[in-house]
C-alpha cells in the first residue's frame, strides 16, 4: 500500500521538497531564490490549495495536511 511522502513538520530542505514534488504532480517549486523557495500545493483544478516558504517555522505542519488531502501522485510506469 502507498505510504504519504510527506514533510517534516518544520522548515525542510531542498531535498526533502524535491522529493514531494518527484512524488505528486500537483506540487511545484515556485519563487525559487536558490537559498530559500516555496512549495505549492494545488487541487485538482489547479488552484493554489497552500504554500509555505521552506523556512517558516511551521511550513511543514502547514503544508502536510494539503499534501495528504490534495496530492495527486504521479503515475509510475511499469517496465
Amino acid at each position: 500500500m502507498f505510504q504519504s511522502v510527506l514533510l517534516p513538520p518544520g522548515p525542510f530542505t531542498r531535498a526533502q521538497a524535491e522529493v514531494v514534488t518527484a512524488t505528486y504532480r500537483n506540487i511545484t517549486i515556485e519563487d525559487d531564490q536558490h537559498s530559500h523557495f516555496r512549495l505549492v500545493v494545488r487541487d485538482r483544478e489547479g488552484r493554489m490549495a497552500r504554500r509555505a516558504w521552506n523556512f517558516e517555522p511551521d511550513a511543514g505542519a502547514g503544508l502536510n495536511p494539503y499534501i495528504r488531502q490534495c496530492g495527486i501522485l504521479k503515475e509510475t510506469s511499469a517496465h
